[in-house]
């Protein structure tokens, strides 16, 4: 049986650089590899969970700059630029990288591009990117093929951001046993390694990162019988055996994590945390029609998140809007006024807001003052309470 700690003590770094560049080049049909993670009935349903966990667990938000690390033919990368992200797709294999680009030309994201998508090639040691220019880095199925890994965490806690974070997802601690593991480092000249959290946030901790969080997952068809007695929550020892014991077979399977450099902070580019408390004075006003009107707010963040000001396209910035409704509360403009803050406005800070608002026709009207993260959702839609008042306009 093959080590893996022998691949790494007699191959270089540049030799299986070289190897996975190979591979690549051995590829003489395209389209299984730009298609994932939908060219295998075998492989897409796994990947798409893998995937799913990743990007719930990243936290990440349009406009952010993502660094697809071991993005082979950046297939991810598209997916990625369809969230609305900055890509970065980096990869040892300049061919791969080529792949990419193929992909992105051939097939191209719905819409429009945040920027077009980057491609960076690695030479094993160095990612030639600044320092602290990156908000999030994934590495799907590529770490267990690094014979360098301290390097590589060096390299990703220099180029992340504070309160930046790394996803991984890769295969168990016994992956280099399997039978395909050995039979790729025999005739492919690649690393498969065993994947250790334990040993690799050890690694992590010395170089800037402070937290790891671990993803479980329960891959497990039950009866009927077995759902309904875990939804009521009954004592039932050998249903929770039973989840244990899928539960650590998934993890033998599969590693997914998480590596933190710092306390993230959420901020307004995606809706996870947003939330206001909007206060006024009165609740009723007149006004003569096309003069302004004069409204005093009280605006307090009682959310997680960090509300943004400017950004790329006005995306994830957040403003006080208004809708404007009759007086039987037929909504009559959804988009009647945006009112833009000064200033970022963190978690728990209260702000005063004047703003002002013109009624081109007299009338009496309902006016619903809320805060919407542009691009991104009204607040009203995740469970604020916008603020209603009445306007007679004479």
């Amino acid at each position: 049986m093959i080590d893996p700690k022998d691949v790494i003590n007699e191959k270089s770094v540049e030799e299986l650089c070289v190897s996975a560049d190979n591979y690549f080049k051995s590829i003489s049909d395209l389209i299984p590899q730009i298609s994932k993670p939908f060219s295998s009935l075998i492989e897409t349903p796994a990947l798409l969970q893998n995937m799913g966990i990743l990007l719930s667990e990243l936290h990440l938000g349009k406009t952010m700059v993502v660094l697809d690390f071991g993005a082979g033919t950046c297939w991810f990368s598209r997916f990625l630029n369809q969230l609305q992200c900055q890509t970065i797709s980096c990869d040892v294999s300049k061919t791969a990288l080529e792949m990419g680009k193929y992909l992105f030309a051939k097939f191209p994201i719905v819409g429009d591009f945040i920027s077009e998508p980057l491609f960076l090639h690695f030479n094993g040691f160095k990612i030639d990117l600044p320092d602290k220019s990156i908000d999030r880095i994934i590495c799907h199925d590529v770490f267990h093929h690094i014979p360098n890994q301290k390097t590589i965490l060096s390299e990703f806690s220099r180029i992340l951001k504070n309160g930046g974070i790394v996803g991984f997802s890769e295969p168990g601690r016994f992956h280099s046993r399997a039978a395909q593991s050995q039979y790729e480092m025999k005739n492919f000249n690649v690393l498969e390694n065993d994947v250790n959290i334990k040993e690799i946030f050890s690694v992590a901790k010395r170089n800037g990162f402070t937290n790891i969080r671990c993803k479980l997952s329960c891959d497990m068809v039950v009866p009927i019988e077995y759902y309904q007695e875990i939804e009521e929550n009954t004592q039932n020892l050998n249903i929770k055996e039973d989840i244990f014991g899928n539960v650590r077979n998934e993890i033998v399977k599969k590693t997914i994590f998480f590596l933190y450099k710092g306390d993230f902070v959420l901020d307004s580019r995606s809706h996870i945390g947003l939330s206001h408390h909007i206060s006024i004075s009165k609740n009723s006003y007149s006004v003569m029609v096309n003069k302004g009107l004069d409204l005093s707010l009280k605006i307090l963040n009682n959310g997680k998140t960090k509300w943004l000001n400017e950004n790329i396209n006005n995306i994830g910035v957040v403003k006080v809007a208004t809708h404007l409704y009759d007086s039987k509360d037929t909504l009559l403009n959804l988009d009647f006024s945006r009112h833009s803050f000064v200033n970022v406005i963190m978690p728990g800070e209260m702000v005063e807001k004047t703003i002002t608002v013109k009624f081109n026709e007299p009338g009496m009207f309902r006016l619903c003052i809320d805060l919407v993260s542009e691009g991104i959702c009204w607040f009203e839609n995740i469970g604020s309470k916008p603020k209603f008042i009445m306007v007679n306009v004479i």
